[in-house]
């Protein structure tokens, strides 16, 4: 049992640490930008990375939890590959499309040059879907260690020589593609032999996890939309320093949600081997740690947040310091929103998942122009308070619906 137990704290450990760097890297060209250059650099560096995030939706189409939670091998590794081809060619493609409406021309191939950074991600997640299967954590925290030393070495380098940005997120692209080529394919292949396939139980995976992507879609888009609406209000100045102040506290969000991913396959198997009562249990004990991250996160607010964000961007930004507060908010509520929706993926409840996104996502649209409005940059963190606020509850809900009924025709099977 100790020996179970150290292993899976050294899982969670690379796990946790390779992704918080890579996250801590992304968010540094931020700050990189804004210093080395203006606001309005880090307003299209953020649009960029906002709505390739958006399309990043498409390329992952969020398969990873439904991959790890595949006990059964209903779907073989070649497929999941194959489908992940398909899947990234198809996100670039829509991205660029997308990217030519209300956007400039720098700002339209900033966009596509972060897209094919996202496209390296989407490959690499696949990949670590198979790690994870063997249990080869170590892969995959090496693995997000090398892409974020890629990541800020070549840009910060790039925009120090070349001073130019969309230059800059070439090469960076191209660098991060190169690392999930010869790194991770390599690595992974090593564990098992994989060769894409395209046949038709392909196409059969994609299509049950299209609602999955529609969930993720749409919750990405209640990220995006905020920040287009304040730009379009406000100008890309105004959106550089939301920004500056928003892609600090991603690292929280990333956090959350790496150090659960390893435990997930153990919350399906207690729920599909009938163990109801322990897997409430797990549930309720989740939700207390999520309490206890919102209280910590908050206090490291308190104590360190105004000093961290002028060693960082300098005492100019402190002007702005009540945004803070609002988004890590709207970080925190991500992040349960990540974590409390793999369990409902895990144990198969997509269509209530999507359903609940939907009427969510309405919301967001009816409420984003008049907040914005009156409360400038700050109303961008109101509207994603109000609409995650409202899905988080929506969510517990359905996993105490799930716990319950599994209680009650378990009891009703022993009647």
């Amino acid at each position: 049992m100790m020996e179970q137990t150290e292993h899976m704290r050294k899982n969670v450990l690379w796990n946790t640490c390779g992704s918080v760097f890579y996250s801590v890297c992304q968010w540094l060209l931020t700050a990189i930008v804004i210093r080395g250059a203006s606001y309005e650099a880090g307003g299209i560096l953020s649009l960029a990375m906002t709505t390739s995030s958006s399309f990043s939706a498409i390329s992952l189409f969020s398969m990873r939890n439904y991959q790890v939670s595949d006990l059964k091998g209903e779907y073989s590794t070649d497929e999941y590959v194959g489908s992940r081809v398909i899947t990234c060619i198809a996100a670039f493609f829509c991205c660029v499309v997308t990217a030519v409406y209300h956007n400039s021309w720098e700002q339209m191939l900033c966009i596509d040059a972060f897209m094919l950074v996202r496209v390296a991600e989407g490959w690499v997640d696949v990949l670590h879907g198979v790690d994870q299967k063997y249990e080869k954590y170590d892969y995959i925290g090496k693995s997000y260690f090398l892409r974020g030393i890629i990541t800020l070495v070549i840009f910060s380098g790039g925009l120090y020589f070349t001073g130019n940005l969309l230059l800059t997120l070439c090469v960076m692209a191209l660098g991060n593609l190169a690392a999930a080529l010869f790194y991770d394919t390599r690595k992974t292949g090593g564990l098992e032999k994989f060769t894409p396939v395209f046949r038709a139980k392909v196409w059969k995976l994609l299509k049950t996890c299209l609602p999955i992507v529609v969930f993720t879609f749409l919750l990405s888009l209640e990220n995006l939309i905020p920040k287009k609406v304040l730009e379009q209000q406000y100008g890309q100045a105004e959106l550089g320093i939301y920004s500056a102040m928003a892609n600090l506290a991603v690292v929280v969000q990333v956090f959350a949600s790496v150090v659960f991913n390893p435990f997930l396959p153990r919350f399906t198997q207690i729920y599909f081997s009938g163990e109801r009562e322990r897997f409430r249990k797990a549930l309720h004990s989740l939700y207390l740690v999520l309490i206890g991250m919102c209280v910590i996160v908050n206090l490291g607010v308190f104590i360190f947040g105004k000093l961290g964000l002028e060693i960082l961007y300098g005492a100019d930004i402190l002007k702005y310091y009540d945004l803070f507060l609002p988004i890590v908010w709207c970080t925190i509520f991500t992040a349960v929103i990540w974590i409390i929706s793999a369990i409902l993926i895990a144990l198969r409840k997509i269509g209530f998942l999507v359903a609940g996104m939907a009427v969510d996502f309405v919301l967001c649209l009816l409420l984003a122009e008049p907040l914005i409005e009156r409360y400038n940059k700050n109303g961008v963190s109101l509207v994603q308070i109000i609409v995650m606020g409202l899905y988080i509850l929506f969510m517990i809900i359905g996993c105490e619906l799930s716990a319950r009924k599994s209680r009650i025709k378990r009891a009703s099977g022993e009647g």
